[in-house]
């Protein structure tokens, strides 16, 4: 039996990885039914938010075909609020994940205390925080790696299941640098 009936993870998931992987599933492993809600899901072509919500949420799925399937993982968008780190933020996250699916009881996340700080209205709510220490990738990194067309580095940073997504990923990460490089060029942000 399982500690929690629904759990949270929250995540941009802008070059999901290895440790995007832990985090779910640790969550599945504590939890009946988790909510995986895609952060930014509004932003799009940019070198910080290159991918669409929609590609996120098809990846998520590889990684989690048959969980996803029989509804154990629930992938929802959330786009951005625009408050920051601050409760309101929290509320919304919450309030969203209730609407989606129910309130859940834990959120599940890796190495970033700073989520603690989002839920002070929400004290019923547990965490559980994995270790990603030994974990060596993040998002940014990630899309260093396929900016520099590396593969094989992709590979070994990503479960399986993404592997097939790189030339797609490359191309859209492309398309985003080149698109700021314009707007730069022409004086714009």
């Amino acid at each position: 039996m399982r500690r929690y009936r629904l759990g949270l993870v929250l995540g941009r998931f802008q070059g999901l990885h290895i440790g995007h992987e832990a985090v779910i599933r640790r969550a599945l492993r504590n939890c009946d039914r988790v909510i995986v809600q895609i952060g930014s899901a509004d932003k799009a072509g940019t070198r910080h938010d290159p991918f669409p919500a929609g590609l996120r949420k098809e990846m998520l799925e590889a990684m989690f075909p048959r969980l996803s399937r029989n509804g154990r993982v629930v992938i929802v968008p959330l786009n951005d609020l625009g408050v920051g780190d601050v409760p309101a933020w929290g509320d919304y996250v919450i309030e969203s994940a209730r609407r989606a699916v129910g309130m859940p009881e834990c959120i599940v996340f890796g190495n970033e205390e700073k989520c603690r700080t989002w839920f002070p209205n929400h004290p019923e709510i547990r965490y559980i925080s994995i270790d990603r220490s030994n974990i060596d990738i993040n998002g940014t990194k990630l899309r260093g790696i396929i900016l520099n067309n590396d593969e094989e580095a992709y590979q070994r940073a990503t479960p399986k299941g993404l592997h097939p997504y790189f030339p797609k990923l490359r191309e859209l990460l492309l398309r985003a640098q080149e698109a700021e490089g314009a707007a730069v060029s022409c004086g714009g942000p």
